[in-house]
């Protein structure tokens, strides 16, 4: 699940949350984290299992388990859809437009911004989509409301990810060409 990467994209719906909230509902924050959790934790390993013949060729990315077939594919599989599935429905029970805003999310991961890596750099456009949708999700949770705020959280992260995106991208340029990722 990558799931210090987890924790530190949850974490910012977290502060979201905290931005939004007149009152702190500590049951909806609790789905709001348990479910992003879920929800992010599922999009690492769909992640990881479309590229498990490319991590094997990145020094990053080699002693992951599907690589290492510490952890079989019809097992991640299994794994991650459960796992979205129960992140989405603990956002369904905080409200609808949380539960769409993180399956748009985990849709642009997967199956969009992971393919597209392959294909090209624009792809880090598409990325930054999913990125950023974190900090929307937290105001929404909070809100129940899709406005300026809202927008707002979400073109500042969208923004950031980019000298983000491009640093790694530039620091582990010769890994990401080893397998053939369209990164810069």
């Amino acid at each position: 699940t990558k799931f210090r990467l987890t924790l530190s994209v949850v974490f910012s719906s977290f502060i979201s949350y905290f931005l939004g909230a007149e009152v702190i509902d500590y049951i909806q924050l609790s789905l709001l984290l348990i479910g992003g959790i879920f929800i992010v934790g599922s999009s690492n390993i769909f992640n990881q299992i479309i590229e498990k013949d490319l991590d094997k060729l990145m020094a990053r990315t080699k002693n992951r388990p599907l690589p290492k077939k510490e952890i079989s594919q019809s097992l991640a599989l299994f794994i991650a859809i459960i796992c979205s599935l129960l992140g989405i429905f603990l956002m369904y029970l905080i409200n609808i437009k949380v539960a769409i805003l993180a399956s748009i999310s985990l849709f642009l991961y997967v199956a969009v911004y992971t393919p597209m890596k392959l294909v090209s750099p624009f792809s880090v456009f598409i990325g930054a989509i999913p990125g950023a949708f974190p900090f929307m999700i937290g105001w929404v949770a909070a809100t129940n409301s899709i406005g300026i705020e809202a927008i707002t959280l979400f073109l500042m992260q969208f923004f950031w990810q980019f000298p983000h995106f491009w640093s790694i991208g530039w620091s582990q340029n010769k890994d990401y060409e080893k397998a053939g990722f369209k990164m810069l």
